[in-house]
C-alpha cells in the first residue's frame, strides 16, 4: 500500500516548531549551505523534506542520524553503486518514500530508467555486470540475514577496497533504519516528488551469485 494513503502516526513538525538543535543540524546539512561537496543526485533538491519534519520530533535522534546519513551519501562508493544499493534496499523494505526519491535521483548519476526498474529483478538473472550482481546480492543478504556471504564478499573484494566494503553494509543499514522510521510514521511523500509504485521484487532462491 502506498505510504501516501496511510494515515500518519506521527504528524510532520513545521519548521517553526523545531528546537535549536534540529535547526543547527539541518543548517549544517542544508542543501542551500553545503559548500559544493554534494554528490550529483543530491543537488538541487528543495530543503526540509518530510523525513526531516518527522525526525524533528526527536532532536537527539535527528542530531545523531544526520551525520551518518550525510557520510554514506557522500562516501567512497561510486555514485552509481550507491544508488543501486539504495534502490534495492528501498524495494526490500517496501519504502515508497525511498523508492520514489531515488527513482529519479539515480538517473542523475547515469542509471537509465530501465536500469532503475531492473533493480527489482533477481540479481542472479538480470543483465548486470558481475560486480553489480554481487552488489545487489549483498543488499539482499544484509536484508535477509544481516551478513554478506563469503561468496559475495569475494566477488566484491575484486573491485572494492576495505573501506568501501565497510561502507556498503553501513549504507544499507542506514536506509533500512530510515525505511523503518518512514514506514512506521506514515510520512507522506514530499509534494515536489512524483510517487512511483513499488514493482514486484524477485529474490534469488539460491541465496547468491556464482563465485
Amino acid at each position: 500500500m502506498s505510504e501516501q494513503l496511510v494515515t500518519p502516526k506521527i504528524q510532520l513538525l513545521p519548521v517553526e516548531h523545531w528546537t535549536p538543535e534540529v535547526r543547527d543540524v539541518w543548517a549544517a546539512d542544508s542543501l542551500k549551505t553545503h559548500d559544493g561537496g554534494l554528490p550529483p543526485q543530491m543537488e538541487g533538491l528543495p530543503d526540509t523534506p518530510n523525513l526531516t519534519k518527522v525526525f524533528a520530533h526527536h532532536p537527539e535522534l535527528a542530531v545523531a542520524f544526520y551525520p551518518i546519513a550525510r557520510m554514506v551519501n557522500e562516501g567512497r562508493l561510486p555514485h552509481r553503486d550507491r544508488e543501486l544499493a539504495i534502490l534495492r534496499t528501498a524495494l526490500r523494505c517496501e519504502s515508497v518514500y525511498e523508492w520514489s526519491h531515488h527513482y529519479e535521483m539515480a538517473q542523475t548519476v547515469g542509471l537509465t530508467e530501465a536500469e532503475v526498474l531492473r533493480t527489482a529483478e533477481d540479481p542472479a538473472d538480470a543483465d548486470w555486470t558481475a560486480h553489480e550482481a554481487a552488489l545487489l546480492t549483498a543488499v539482499d543478504e544484509i536484508c535477509d540475514r544481516t551478513v554478506i556471504s563469503d561468496t559475495t564478499w569475494r566477488r566484491l573484494r575484486r573491485t572494492y577496497d576495505t573501506p568501501q566494503l565497510l561502507e556498503l553494509p553501513a549504507l544499507v543499514g542506514t536506509y533500512r533504519l530510515l525505511a523503518s522510521v518512514l514506514n512506521t510514521s506514515g510520512a507522506p511523500l514530499d509534494e515536489w516528488r512524483t510517487e512511483r509504485a513499488l514493482p514486484v521484487v524477485s529474490v534469488s532462491v539460491n541465496g547468491g551469485v556464482p563465485a
